[in-house]
């Protein structure tokens, strides 16, 4: 009779124990299996799913890791054959993205598991854009970008910038957790928006509800997203156990960051850390054109790659005095210039394809601006574009047109004492405050 007793305890407790780690019942998946439902009792699972809860267990840190059929159903997907290829490369570009992801949520104070939504959201492809017109690896809608501080224009697009966008990122999620108080629930509100997840929660019972609570009253997507986070969360972090390896990127080199202050041509940097300009522009995504258009004012982050047989001289000169370099691989001069916004109303059989063509903008630009897919119907819609104020200066220009656009060096001059910029700038002809605090001198 003790021993029965005993065994029955036992039994209770693990079964509490265990059941930490489970959940409530969801709202069934159109993507799922309709067997799918939870499984809350000992019984329920057999010893190889005991296993992997205990490995959940030791994975999870401030976010939980919660194991029911659902997510069993994605981690069964991730560690299946025809996933491993997908899986390797995920993990192979992720020691890239992570090193990024890890300094800012350390910075910014976000849990660090955070960096495997990003896994869900774009794949780690900055180049992804989605029905809704999203960019980058978090995949920011244009005006939430805005709202982030994320720049858009005819030369960057910073929401397929790592670094920025992480930090864009991580503001949203911390006004998200100091909204929810837990942050299952605020990485799901980054999927269907905080006003969503508000109206959910209104309607969810409990005081104090989690995702489990809540997914019921949230979009189907939503209902799948923090599920495929988790399961995404204990793959990569146990992808030894199931022999996943890091498969070769376009991302295998060590990257340094650097700040740049100046209009930079990534194909000099190219040549100087000998390398492919292609290759290059993987580390550097969000710029659309062959240049970093930095400035003083705005500089901008260039990732650039540790490679071996690095001309230090030439790369000194890339980052400092690109204009001192020979330009007989370069096609154009890129003259850096302000943007206008403008309004454009769509004509009868207009396409976007033909109103990029016509402005000298991309479709994926229209799109992100207007926040359009790929079903949008545009015909009479009023949309928004970007544009450059002047052109680029191409190679063959006529010489009229090549005077007609002062060119710009750099000069030093020994400040003497009592000298200002005003007063500096009065002894050279053509020479502003502004242009003088930059270094920009006309040619005498």
């Amino acid at each position: 009779m003790k021993l029965f007793y005993c065994t029955a305890l036992l039994t209770f407790l693990f079964s509490n124990h265990l059941h930490a780690f489970t959940s409530k019942p969801l709202a069934e998946s159109k993507n799922t299996p309709s067997s799918i439902s939870p499984k809350d009792t000992l019984s329920a699972w057999n010893e190889e799913e005991r296993e992997l809860i205990e490995r959940m267990q030791a994975t999870s840190k401030t976010i939980p890791l919660t194991y029911n059929e659902k997510v069993k159903y994605f981690i069964d997907k991730y560690t299946s054959a025809n996933y491993r290829p997908y899986m390797s490369r995920l993990l192979g570009l992720s020691k890239h993205y992570f090193a990024v992801y890890e300094k800012v949520f350390k910075d910014m104070q976000i849990p660090d598991e955070v960096k495997y939504l990003s896994l869900v959201e774009s794949s780690l492809d900055p180049h992804l854009v989605s029905r809704s017109g999203a960019v980058g690896p978090w995949q920011f809608i244009y005006t939430t970008a805005r709202l982030y501080d994320l720049d858009m224009n005819a030369h960057i697009d910073e929401r397929k910038d790592i670094y920025t966008a992480t930090y864009a990122v991580s503001k949203y999620l911390k006004e998200a957790y100091d909204m929810f108080n837990d942050w299952t629930l605020a990485l799901a509100s980054y999927n269907c928006g905080r006003g969503a997840m508000q109206r959910a929660l209104a309607r969810t019972g409990p005081e104090s509800p989690t995702f489990w609570d809540v997914a019921p009253y949230l979009p189907q997507e939503t209902q799948n997203y923090i599920p495929k986070y988790i399961a995404m969360t204990y793959v990569l972090s146990n992808a030894a156990y199931y022999a996943i390896e890091p498969a070769e990127t376009e991302l295998d080199y060590t990257a340094k960051m650097v700040m740049v202050d100046k209009v930079v041509d990534l194909r000099h940097i190219a040549k100087a850390i000998n390398m492919d300009l292609k290759q290059l522009k993987h580390y550097n995504p969000a710029y659309k054109k062959s240049v970093v258009p930095g400035s003083v004012e705005k500089p901008k982050r260039l990732f650039l790659p540790v490679t071996p047989n690095v001309n230090d001289s030439l790369l000194y000169l890339a980052l400092n005095a690109p204009s001192s370099l020979t330009l007989e691989y370069r096609e154009e001069e890129e003259v850096m210039v302000a943007e206008a916004r403008k309004t454009y109303r769509v004509k009868k059989g207009e396409t976007l394809t033909s109103i990029a063509r016509k402005f000298g903008v991309t479709v994926q630009d229209l799109k992100a601006w207007n926040n359009l897919s790929n079903k949008s119907i545009i015909a009479g819609r009023q949309l928004v574009v970007f544009k450059p104020v002047s052109t680029t200066l191409a190679k063959n220009t006529s010489s009229r047109n090549k005077t007609s656009a002062p060119k710009s060096r750099t000069a030093y001059y020994t400040v003497k004492k009592g000298d200002s910029l005003d007063k500096i700038a009065r002894k050279y002809d053509g020479i502003t405050v502004r242009k003088n605090k930059k270094g920009q001198w006309p040619k005498r």
